[in-house]
């Protein structure tokens, strides 16, 4: 008699679970957004006021470009320098404009414009909705930047001309690049105290930087070319680059030459593999892949091209690479499987950045 006593509500237990159960599976996946996909920040035409964010989708294989306009219905600004992710927020460079845009990194709709820099470069995340701003042609700062209040709430004095940053530990490794003059030094930022704490001379032209796997830090240096009166005959050169500092002793403990003097082409970018154990960046003929246990630069390079940044695939391990075709017309985003081009992309003009937020 007591199991026909509770039979109804046994009954009503099973169809509220039913009902739930369909309930879940009607209501579809969750909206993604733009915060899973890979991120290029595309310079533009200086003055033309036309820099863009393009957004690579790995699930679709699909390019979306001028993704900030197409969704704010205004342009991302003049030379977009680079872009950055911070949290739940994206973080746009635009260097001519001399101002960042932040955007909710799921709709990329803006959350505030902050202005008022003279020269500012890139961005770095260091957590709690703050992070570093580099800005200066010359004398340069460091600026700490409140991303949800959208305010500077700190100025930091660093050398000549600061580029890219990283964290490493409770320091932000600042490179001053010396901008329209020259620098060839690190600025060593404490973040607890947001006072530089160490200066350490690297090689000339400091411009990009990453950590490796040990946490060490490997800095490319562009080198230094001096040219004549009339620009037409250089009277100087100095190596490019790749300089590691121990990030326990604050020192320099490996140099290691790349190029070749006299080349004409000076290196600007750096990127580490997704397991920091491989470097890997642009030189006059071609792409370098490189172990951060060598010590000289590899006899051939990797991949034959001239690309303007690239990146792996922290899941796939593909290799993202960016072409600059022109400052007029679409760049183009080439991706390989090892050597092999699976596929190529239009992007906006003169892509200079790649970004995985997957």
């Amino acid at each position: 008699m007591k199991y026909f006593k509770f039979f109804p509500v046994l009954v009503s237990i099973i169809v509220i679970f039913f009902i739930s159960s369909c309930e879940k599976e009607d209501a579809g996946p969750e909206r993604k957004g733009y915060a899973k996909g890979v991120f290029i920040n595309c310079e533009g035409a200086f003055g033309a006021g036309n820099g863009s964010i393009s957004w690579y989708d790995t699930d679709s294989v699909r390019m979306v470009n001028n993704l900030f306009e197409t969704v704010n219905g205004r342009p991302a600004g003049d030379v977009v320098q680079s872009f950055a992710l911070a949290g739940d927020y994206g973080v746009i460079v635009a260097n001519n404009s001399q101002k960042i845009e932040v955007v909710d990194i799921e709709s990329f709709e803006s959350t505030a414009t902050i202005t008022g820099f003279s020269y500012p470069r890139y961005f770095e995340y260091s957590g709690n909705g703050t992070g570093y701003l580099s800005n200066g042609s010359f004398e340069g700062q460091v600026y700490r930047i409140d991303l949800r209040e959208g305010v500077v709430t700190d100025t930091i004095e660093v050398g000549m001309g600061p580029e890219q940053m990283v964290i490493s530990g409770n320091h932000l490794f600042v490179a001053n690049s010396g901008g329209w003059d020259h620098d060839n030094t690190i600025s060593v930022i404490d973040l607890v105290t947001d006072k530089v704490a160490d200066t350490i001379t690297v090689g000339d032209i400091p411009v990009a930087l990453v950590a490796d796997r040990n946490d060490n830090i490997w800095v490319l240096c562009r080198g230094q070319v001096v040219y004549d009166d009339t620009w037409t005959e250089i009277i100087e050169e100095t190596d490019s680059k790749l300089v590691r500092i121990n990030s326990a002793t604050m020192t320099v403990d490996r140099e290691v030459v790349t190029g070749q003097k006299g080349d004409g082409f000076n290196p600007s970018w750096l990127a580490a593999g997704p397991d920091g154990d491989m470097l890997y960046f642009g030189e006059a003929d071609g792409l370098y892949e490189m172990s951060i246990d060598d010590s000289e630069q590899p006899a051939d390079p990797f991949l034959e091209g001239n690309f303007s940044a690239a990146g792996i695939h922290p899941q796939s391990e593909k290799l993202f690479a960016l072409e600059i075709t022109g400052y007029s017309q679409s760049g183009k985003l080439h991706i390989y499987d090892g050597v092999n081009l699976t596929s190529s992309y239009d992007t906006g003009i003169a892509p200079g950045g790649v970004v995985f937020a997957d």
